[in-house]
């Protein structure tokens, strides 16, 4: 019988060492690759129903492909914790869930698991993904801690788990030891690596299908945007690609880059603002991040920093992870920043709308919302911020920047909603 995680999905025993990480007999994962059209075959196999999750580059096709299929009913949901709780939901309802989610998502998902999934013990199966892994130390700096703490984490949890071996005979081997864990009312998660999953057949998940429904991407809006800063300006930008386009095009002393943390951008730079009313602070936000956690937008409305613009360059989707749609396509999230109490609001989708209101934005007493519609193109070869610093780095240029002394006038204007 399975014991907390102590055996892999191809049966191999694992070991406890000191500090209670577990290491196979057998060292690194092999490289073996399965198909998301046979996971999906497999879980199917297994009555699975109900799919939802927060896409990871470590999934490939994954979320599309489900979306597609008629057996299956998928929501993406904009958190980890949303996620779980629609799985839940779907439980109750009668319907097997699965949920997919980064390992980095594990924190968003502690409480829910712990005083909804546990406590009324609804077991559900977490298909996740492990970046950071301690096989993998060329994997970016922010994934480090919880790669290396994974295990752990679910053991602490009391949640089993199997590592993944790449092949269908290895998948479906911990779908049947999730079965075990589920007559127990315990939830199960089996452990994806790096390479694991590759696209299935007959679907384009290329983000740049999307490149023409509007005229900026990513690289052109931050030129735009760079070239109405003031030398002083301060700029938080979010995970992924924004922040490697900015890193590439505009690299100064006063950008932090954010790694990781996905959806944390807007406060960092609000709390920048708050903390230095004398300075002008830019968020420079995606949609992926800003559904995350759109509260939010509520606090920096209340608190109303008045240097402070968010800028939110929205493709309608998680171009870094492989071009999954996020659901900002049926969302207003300028008539949400209006209702949230930000002083101005706009909507850009040219050129020109957009270096007008940035101008203007970075002029008026704010906070401001500005959202640019983009498509979904990037260079094809970013470079990654970490090719020239490390966070600790990035953060004391920063902090350098943000203290020398330097005050700036902000013109009052009024209120003004979404245009």
């Amino acid at each position: 019988m399975l014991d907390r995680g102590f055996v892999d999905a191809d049966g191999t025993k694992r070991r406890v060492v000191p500090g209670g990480s577990k290491i196979s007999h057998h060292g690194r994962m092999p490289e073996m690759t399965m198909s998301t059209t046979t996971l999906l075959a497999l879980l199917k196999r297994q009555k699975y129903e109900f799919f939802s999750g927060v896409p990871c580059s470590h999934f490939a096709d994954l979320f599309q492909r489900v979306s597609m299929d008629s057996d299956i009913m998928s929501v993406p949901a904009a958190s980890e914790g949303s996620a779980l709780s629609f799985a839940v939901g779907a439980a109750l309802a009668g319907r097997r869930s699965v949920v997919a989610l980064q390992n980095s998502g594990l924190g968003n998902i502690i409480n829910p698991l712990t005083s909804l999934v546990q406590v009324n013990c609804i077991p559900t199966l977490l298909l996740i993904s492990v970046r950071g892994h301690v096989d993998e130390p060329e994997d970016e700096p922010q994934h480090r801690i919880m790669g290396a703490s994974t295990h752990a984490l679910l053991d602490q949890l009391a949640i089993p788990w199997s590592e993944f071996d790449g092949t269908p005979h290895g998948f479906m081997a911990a779908l049947v030891k999730a079965e075990e864990a589920f007559k127990r009312s315990l939830s199960f998660a089996v452990l994806v690596r790096k390479g694991q999953l590759s696209a299935g057949v007959g679907v384009a998940i290329n983000g740049e299908q999307q490149a023409d429904n509007y005229p900026l991407n990513v690289g052109d809006a931050l030129e735009i945007i760079s070239e109405a800063l003031r030398p002083t300006d301060l700029v938080v930008s979010t995970t992924g690609f924004i922040s490697r386009e900015l890193f590439r095009l505009s690299d100064r002393p006063g950008n932090f880059y954010m790694q990781g943390s996905l959806g944390h951008c807007s406060a960092v730079a609000a709390g920048v603002a708050l903390a230095h009313p004398s300075r002008r602070v830019v968020a420079l936000d995606g949609d992926g991040a800003v559904l995350m956690h759109m509260g939010v937008l509520s606090t920096i409305g209340h608190a109303s920093p008045r240097n402070f613009l968010h800028i939110v360059l929205d493709n309608e989707g998680y171009v870094s992870t492989g071009g999954q749609q996020s659901t900002s396509a049926t969302s207003s999230l300028e008539a949400v920043a209006v209702a949230c109490g930000y002083r101005a609001v706009r909507r850009c989708v040219t050129r020109a709308e957009l270096s007008d209101a940035a101008a203007r934005s970075l002029l008026a007493e704010g906070p401001h919302f500005l959202l640019c519609k983009v498509n979904q193109s990037h260079s094809h070869s970013l470079p990654r911020v970490t090719s020239r610093y490390t966070p600790e780095e990035n953060k004391e240029a920063f902090q350098l920047a943000l203290n020398q002394p330097r005050t700036f006038r902000l013109q009052a204007v009024p209120a003004s909603g979404a245009r």
